[in-house]
């Protein structure tokens, strides 16, 4: 998914007035220079866009210098794994999460049974992303997506990319570019799709004729559970388990990579010890995270990993889980 978060949701609710206060670029300049002229004429030769009308949008775009900002000081400055999950496995996302389960039974009941991921993991993402829908996206899509592109040269690429997705996105489904409001870094809607994930994974779960993540509840919930079982989600299969290091344990198995290389058999025989029943062949990781008092050491299995598809951060995937945990707890022990 998403570049869907969009790493960090407490960096924009920080940030969001110091982007809208920073002084810009004329709009009609930036429609005027020559990478940007020469994107317009690729998207008329490749996606039959009329150029006229093209140019007129771009310069109705105004370039917001302040996201590029955002966006190096995340790379700069990541949070500590403890202030990251105090943002979002707390008491707020947790029973506002078992609301959100309550009033949307029936489709996430639906989604487990089409796509095999669980009500508690789905509610989980959208908990993080945008507070179940009722977190403030105020950027204009078109302003920070070609602000991206054009000025942020780390991922200007990657941007280029996502900005000819989100036009091509606005044709199909019809939509005024300039009107959509998304993070500070282009994603979309309660699940916080970029542009690329929208086209590819949304699904239009209630039937309506329309792929609505904006204003949807349905779509966000069936978009979120196909995209993770295109990415390999397994029905009724474990996500991640706290695990023990021997002191005799090899230092090597903390490889860095997300993706399960080891069987648990393996990983037992070198010292390291799940605190679940695990069947023997399972794959998994071995993760770590620094806490005030140490280290904790977790597993990932295959599940974990489809987590971390959707945005590429351990820690994302890991409050994702804990969110789940708690919200099922909650949701099991309270009076439907």
């Amino acid at each position: 998914m998403s570049l869907k978060n969009l790493l960090f949701a407490f960096i924009l609710a920080l940030s969001a007035e110091f982007v809208w206060q920073q002084p810009v670029a004329d709009a009609t300049s930036f429609s005027e220079r020559p990478e940007v002229q020469q994107f317009v004429a690729e998207m008329a030769n490749k996606h039959g866009f009329d150029m006229e009308s093209l140019n007129n949008l771009f310069a109705r775009i105004t370039p917001r210098p302040g996201v590029t900002k955002i966006m190096t000081g995340q790379v700069a400055k990541p949070p500590s794994w403890t202030r990251y999950r105090s943002n979002f496995v707390n008491p707020w996302r947790i029973s506002h999460g078992v609301d959100f389960w309550n009033e949307n039974a029936e489709a996430l009941m639906r989604a487990r049974r089409i796509y095999g991921v669980p009500e508690e993991v789905i509610v989980a993402i959208l908990g993080v992303e945008t507070r179940y829908g009722s977190y403030p996206l105020p950027y204009a899509v078109l302003d920070t997506l070609a602000t991206l592109a054009f000025d942020y040269p780390r991922r200007g690429e990657f941007f280029r990319g996502e900005l000819e997705q989100f036009l091509l996105l606005m044709r199909e489904e019809g939509r005024d570019p300039l009107s959509v409001r998304g993070s500070f870094a282009g994603a979309m809607g309660i699940p916080q799709f970029m542009p690329s994930s929208y086209r590819s994974y949304a699904v239009d779960f209630d039937g309506d004729g329309h792929r609505d993540l904006w204003d949807d509840t349905a779509d966000a919930i069936g978009s979120v559970a196909n995209y993770l079982k295109t990415y390999g989600w397994e029905a009724d299969q474990p996500i991640a388990v706290r695990a023990y290091l021997q002191p005799d344990a090899a230092s090597d198995l903390l490889a860095g990579t997300l993706k399960p290389g080891y069987s648990i058999a393996q990983l037992e025989a070198r010292g390291v010890k799940p605190d679940a029943s695990l069947a023997p062949t399972t794959q998994a990781a071995l993760l770590a995270v620094d806490v005030e008092d140490g280290r904790e050491y977790w597993l990932g299995m295959n599940n974990f990993y489809v987590i971390t598809r959707y945005n590429r951060n351990q820690f994302y995937a890991l409050a994702v889980f804990q969110l789940s945990n708690e919200i099922r707890l909650a949701h099991t022990a309270s009076p439907n």
